[in-house]
């Protein structure tokens, strides 16, 4: 167990930087989608009961913005898009299992 305070000890300010970007709400739920495959911003919108469609946008474009998604044109007329996540937000995947783990056993 030291070595794993230790280790947590001399990373606050990676852990801070870490929860800036995916630590907003709506952002964990959000990744969880996109783990299992693309999605569309309306499969997005229905699956994210609650999300409205400004802040579910705004998520999306930080999480593009930190190269954690992606999006791939689907549709030339109109414009429509498949969000899927980059090797970096693929990285993610084990921290958002550790998270569903903990909160099944604490919540």
């Amino acid at each position: 167990m030291k070595t794993v305070d230790a280790k947590l000890n001399q990373t606050p300010g990676c852990i801070q930087a870490a929860l800036e970007i995916i630590g907003d709400k709506w952002t964990g739920l959000l990744l969880r989608e996109l783990t299992e495959c693309p999605k569309t911003f309306g499969e997005l919108e229905e699956i994210l009961i609650g999300i409205s469609p400004r802040t579910l946008s705004q998520r999306l474009t930080k999480l593009e913005n930190e190269n954690i998604t992606k999006k791939t044109i689907y549709c030339q007329h109109p414009p429509r898009y498949r969000y899927s996540l980059t090797e970096k937000g693929s990285d993610l995947k084990s921290v958002l299992s550790s998270m569903a783990k903990w909160g099944a056993k604490y919540s």
